[in-house]
């Protein structure tokens, strides 16, 4: 998988809500490591938002940076094979689990073994 996947922080909206024990984030942006156009992200972002909203799953908005990039994406709580399944509906070669404090880098093909890519407390960036 991409280097820049391992070295990516989030920033989360949480609202008064916690988060949940275990969750996953996927974005449907820039499909399998594309660049899409702002349009296309967009697009694709609202199917991703469609299918979790008829799935019934908590959900808060999780935006993933790297450097000077940034995708919009969500934290789901679902199971790891929904999660999986869903990145795979989205394109995407990655998806992010976190439990226990850990980030795990998680290929949606399942030919690659997880990664742990840090701690999510000290992943996170600060909003505004």
């Amino acid at each position: 998988m991409k280097e820049e996947y391992t070295q990516t922080q989030f920033a989360t909206v949480l609202g008064d809500q916690s988060l949940p024990e275990i969750f996953y984030i996927v974005t449907a942006h820039n499909p399998f490591g594309s660049i899409a156009s702002d349009e296309e992200n967009q697009k694709m972002n609202g199917i991703l938002l469609e299918k979790i909203s008829s799935s019934g799953w908590g959900n808060f908005p999780v935006t993933g940076q790297c450097e000077d990039h940034a995708e919009a994406g969500v934290g789901i709580a679902c199971s790891r094979s929904e999660a999986i399944a869903l990145g795979r509906q989205c394109q995407q070669d990655a998806i992010y689990e976190v439990r226990d404090n850990l980030v795990i880098l998680v290929d949606c093909k399942e030919q690659e073994e997880d990664a742990s890519i840090g701690q999510w407390s000290k992943l996170q960036v600060a909003t505004s």
